[in-house]
């Protein structure tokens, strides 16, 4: 485990000079309407912590925006003619996983084309609480050079994904997500000194909206289990996922990279239970760079581990519940700690510092996911799902609601 704990001499010097100085006039962020989220970080960050403090909160931001799994497009109707009764009947006993995927793949010609949303506000990042969340300390020798910069953030997400499958041959399918992002961030920091004096306090109310990364997917079932036709019995597919770097780094939409996934997805079985699984590796084709404390260190992310198991139960004819267990493991950067620097030399009178830091463990992420589908009309299913959080290391909410709807042609 390696933390980045040197600190600038300059930064040093602003807290010192804020500290000691009488109340200043607010600064509003939202009156300079070209800043980019990233810039509206780091003013909330700056001038009373380093520079990598903003970017680090942008960085963790974007990684959470840019890696939260989508809502599967697979379509839950397939029909094939069944011999015994010489009418078409479904393939399978459910109407598939939500967040997951499965063997099974559409049918050729087949083609669905879905929506899903989600809304998620962030409570914590890291272990620390984004209400009063300690940006930055110094402590003196005197009162009247220690200081404490705390921000209260209220940062909010929404994603509306828009997908589009087609079964290309009866076992390969390829489709597209189109990710629409709305990325919030509102809230205030402030820098108290020993004697309560406000060195300075800034604020913002941004929206951040526009296109998140696209992904193109494709998934070849190369393994098909022995058993009837009716109901399909499952198998092994390869699923590869591409996502483009077209959602907005500086405005928290994307990561600006060009990701690719592999993966190998199994499922069997033929009675109201299906389970099914899949692991997989996401090559990213550079590092998202985070710069550290004081300039000096440079923290790299890149590259994701994934991997995900649950259950389709089929409940009823129009009814299919869920439950799911999803994890990510993204390498490089994360988890945020408090980085101490003690001494402190260059700067009278402060003994210690302490800012943001980003450490290079990486962030681990689980998930349980809990859902159902139910048939409304015709070819027509709704989900009905949320994520709860088990483990996250990096920005994250407890539970996010997600609602989607899919229609199979």
């Amino acid at each position: 485990m390696k933390m980045i704990l040197r600190g600038s001499v300059c930064v040093l010097g602003t807290l010192l000079t804020l500290s000691s100085a009488s109340p200043a006039l607010a600064q509003k962020v939202t009156e300079v309407p070209d800043l980019t989220g990233k810039q509206v970080l780091a003013t909330l960050a700056n001038p009373a912590t380093a520079v990598s403090v903003g970017e680090i909160m942008g960085a963790m931001i974007a990684t959470e925006v840019a890696t939260a799994p989508f809502g599967t497009s697979a379509g839950g109707f397939v029909f094939k003619l069944d011999p015994a009764t010489g009418l078409l009947a479904r393939t399978t006993t459910t109407f598939g996983p939500s967040f997951t995927e499965h063997a099974l793949t559409s049918g050729e010609g087949k083609i669905s084309v879905g929506a899903t949303f989600n809304s998620t506000s962030y409570d914590k990042l890291s272990d620390f609480a984004l209400k009063e969340m300690p940006m930055g300390s110094a402590a003196g020798i005197t009162p009247g050079v220690a200081g404490t910069t705390t921000a209260d953030l209220h940062i909010t997400s929404r994603t509306l994904a828009i997908s589009a499958l087609i079964g290309v041959t009866q076992n390969l399918d390829v489709g597209t997500v189109v990710p629409l992002v709305s990325v919030k961030l509102s809230g205030v920091s402030t820098l108290i000194n020993a004697s309560d004096q406000v060195g300075r306090l800034a604020q913002t109310d941004n929206v951040f909206s526009g296109i998140g990364d696209i992904a193109a997917f494709a998934k070849y079932r190369f393994v098909r289990f022995k058993g009837p036709d009716i109901p399909d019995p499952g198998g092994v597919a390869l699923y590869v996922s591409t996502r483009l770097p077209t959602g907005s780094r500086d405005n928290l939409r994307g990561l600006g990279v060009t990701r690719t996934l592999g993966s190998i997805v199994a499922s069997f079985g033929t009675s109201v239970f299906r389970p099914h699984g899949s692991v997989g590796f996401e090559y990213w084709s550079k590092s998202v760079d985070v710069a550290g404390l004081g300039g000096s260190n440079t923290v790299k992310l890149r590259h994701q581990f994934q991997y995900a198991g649950g259950v389709e139960i089929a409940a009823a004819p129009k009814l299919t519940v869920l439950a799911d267990v999803l994890g990510q493991n993204i390498m490089g950067g994360g988890p945020v700690v408090l980085g101490t620097l003690t001494p402190v030399t260059g700067i009278p009178g402060i003994s210690a510092s302490q800012s943001l830091a980003l450490q290079e463990d990486g962030i681990t992420k689980l998930f349980f996911v809990p859902g159902l589908k139910v048939n409304l009309k015709a070819k027509m299913v709704l989900s009905l799902n949320a994520l709860v959080t088990l483990k996250n290391n990096g920005l994250h909410s407890k539970v996010v609601p997600v609602a989607g709807i899919n229609l199979t042609m």
